[in-house]
């Protein structure tokens, strides 16, 4: 165009012939096609008008270049707005993505503390489970050896006892001298004399074994001061050795007692502390647990973010690709324009134009109505078979009815497609927001799923620790309720064998003391004396030999009385040794059941952590099966969204284009029912 403007500019202005008429008609079609279909279908010539012929045309060039710029200036808010929405977005998404990925990395430094932590404090509570049990042995130990200390205590005591009632009894019977009544007596204590020398001669010196031995060789006589003696001094070091016996085991007693209280007072600090530790060890893994979920919670929100940010890069590049062509574009079209307008509205020009257009004025009134009739119905018969049949009934109607009808039918076809076209604009909007939101809802469900889900597996792990840990202590009770019946049932056959026990030795105590009584009531008479057969007559025959007390009969009731004694400690060790086993049956049945009320109330505590367990779990398995069903939904709904919007989106500017060509076949037809020229609907 300006190349043939500036050839035609170059020619002197009084010869314009018929090719600058020529050129400038083009000049006008050619803006003219460039109105859009609105304007377009307004469009009629009348040349009946007062005004310059190539008024109009200039105008609508004119309108044509205020709707460009109107439109330009619309073009740039909207880009401007795009832009501002664009730089937001991005710039909001980075920085959220850069916090995340720190928050990740801090959550990720946190789970290592945690972790070490954990690991740390699992070894804490190992050693001190270790150090717990060395106490606990430690104590076992010195119980025993306790147990063990107090029997020989006992042993020894009992045994310097009977030594020092034995010297005792002797000396109480050979202190009585000078009565001839009391050798029996001394007679009696011999025995004991004799074991006395023999259990302890380790005690006695030579003297004293010899001033012993010469009385036990004695018949009657008394014994000496000497012997006496010896018996004192045996009397007090048996005195000392109780005494000293006595002093060690208090000692002991005080020493057991001391340690006993220090390692108790360490047993339950060891299992406060492991306590402790365990309960600190718990926090530390649900936190780590807790920690972890958010960083998987966090990373998938970096990757929406990312690709949210990747569409707005993408969205914001096509909107600068538009902004660019579309101004480039219409740049161009106002250059084209403003040559157009400088040409058309020169005085020549309007001189040229007068004479040809008032040409096709005449050509215009001479054309009949049939011609136009039967131009304007090919026309729409010819778009009806590309396009629409209802174009084809129209131009039916146009043979049988007059214009006003057809015109009218005409102006309700055009406005019922125009109709169609807002209709269906407006149906592609609402499925391109649709489409974006159920995206967007879909992405918020996923994410509260998988946030459900992992929260679900934890409280089902929680669920499952507390249920073994129910069916542990459920048999640690068990087994502690057992070995307590069965300690109650040893204890009880213990004392029924003590029972029969100590009943024998109470009959054999009868049975000895009967026997004793027997002899005793005989040999022990004081009006027993020996027969001296010196009383005789010395020429009579011998008579008796003396009557003596039999030898042995001493003997045997220093023997009976022994075993007397014996069966006498018999019982109280069998009474000590019973009372000491239902001391610790006691202890025993004390501790078992304070242990068993221990794991039961902590067996009460993980019921009630294993319901809460089990209430949280349901509570999260309804609430990830509603976001189940609520993304079902949401993608029922895209489906339905798809089966109503895949046609209409993808043939949408096919639809566009040729609805817009049925509209522009109307109004071509419509223009020549109005008598347009074929320029005019070429303008058009």
């Amino acid at each position: 165009l300006g190349s043939s403007s500036l050839a035609h500019a170059e020619r002197p202005r009084h010869r314009l012939s018929e090719e600058m008429m020529a050129f400038a008609r083009s000049i006008m079609l050619a803006a003219l096609l460039r109105l859009p279909s609105v304007q377009a279908s307004k469009l009629v010539l009348d040349f009946s008008d007062t005004k310059r012929p190539t008024t109009k045309v200039v105008e609508l060039l004119k309108g044509m270049q205020a709707e460009l710029e109107a439109e330009g200036e619309k073009d740039e808010e909207t880009y401007d707005k795009f832009k501002c929405w664009c730089t937001e977005n991005t710039e909001a998404k980075s920085k959220s993505v850069d916090e995340a990925q720190k928050k990740v990395k801090d959550l990720q430094n946190r789970v290592q503390i945690l972790l070490a932590k954990s690991q740390r404090l699992k070894t804490e509570a190992e050693k001190s489970e270790d150090e717990v049990a060395k106490d606990t042995a430690a104590l076992d130990t010195a119980i025993h050896l306790r147990n063990q200390q107090n029997a020989e205590f006992n042993d020894d005591a009992k045994r310097i006892t009977a030594d020092l009632d034995a010297v005792t009894n002797a000396g109480t019977a050979l202190a009585v001298t000078g009565n001839f009544l009391q050798v029996p007596a001394i007679q009696a204590a011999k025995p004991a004399l004799q074991q006395i020398m023999s259990k302890h001669s380790a005690r006695l010196s030579n003297n004293d074994k010899e001033t012993l031995d010469a009385f036990l060789q004695q018949d009657v006589a008394g014994p000496s001061d000497s012997v006496m003696g010896v018996l004192d001094g045996l009397k007090d070091d048996f005195t000392a050795d109780l005494e000293k016996v006595k002093s060690d085991e208090a000692t002991q007693v005080k020493q057991f007692e001391e340690l006993s209280a220090a390692k108790k007072e360490q047993i339950q600090a060891g299992i406060k502390q492991i306590e402790n530790k365990k309960e600190e060890k718990a926090n530390a893994d649900e936190e780590r647990a807790h920690k972890k979920q958010e960083i998987k919670d966090t990373q998938a929100q970096i990757v929406a973010d990312a690709d949210f940010a990747a569409e707005v890069k993408a969205q914001c590049a096509e909107m600068d690709s538009q902004w660019e062509e579309r101004s480039k574009t219409r740049a161009e079209e106002m250059v084209a324009i403003s040559k157009a307008v400088g040409i058309l509205d020169s005085e020549e020009a309007h001189d040229n134009f007068a004479k040809s257009l008032s040409f096709f004025q005449e050509v215009q009134e001479s054309k009949t109505s049939s011609a136009q009739l039967k131009e304007a119905s090919a026309t729409l018969q010819a778009a009806g078979k590309r396009l629409d049949s209802r174009l084809l009934t129209l131009a039916l109607r146009m043979k049988i009815d007059k214009f006003p009808k057809v015109k009218e039918a005409m102006d309700d076809m055009a406005a019922a497609l125009k109709k169609e076209q807002k209709d269906e604009i407006e149906q592609k909007d609402f499925c391109v927001k649709s489409f974006r939101e159920n995206q967007l809802e879909q992405q918020e469900e996923t994410q509260e799923k998988d946030t459900l889900v992992a929260k679900e597996a934890t409280f089902s792990n929680a669920l499952k620790a507390a249920e073994a840990e129910m069916e542990s202590l459920t048999k640690e009770i068990a087994e502690l309720k057992k070995q307590l019946q069965l300690a109650s049932q040893n204890r009880e056959d213990e004392n029924k064998e003590f029972q029969s026990v100590i009943a024998e030795q109470r009959q054999t105590q009868i049975l000895l003391k009967q026997a004793l009584d027997v002899m005793g009531k005989f040999y022990n008479k004081n009006s027993l004396a020996q027969l001296d057969s010196s009383m005789a007559n010395s020429k009579a025959p011998p008579g008796f030999k003396d009557y003596k007390a039999n030898s042995k009969s001493f003997g045997v009731m220093g023997m009976l009385q022994q075993i007397l004694s014996d069966t006498a400690a018999m019982e109280a060790e069998g009474t000590r040794a019973e009372k000491s086993a239902q001391a610790a049956y006691e202890a025993f049945a004390k501790d078992t059941t304070a242990s068993v009320e221990k794991k039961e109330q902590a067996l009460s505590d993980k019921t009630e952590e294993k319901a809460k367990a089990e209430k949280d779990v349901v509570q999260t398995r309804k609430s990830r099966e509603g976001a189940e069903a609520e993304l079902a939904g949401l993608a029922d709904t895209q489906a339905q969204l798809h089966g109503s919007c895949d046609f209409l989106m993808t043939n949408f500017q096919i639809r566009q284009d040729a609805r817009q060509e049925e509209l522009d076949s109307i109004t071509k037809a419509k223009q020549i029912l109005n008598g347009a020229t074929f320029a005019e609907i070429q303008l058009n």
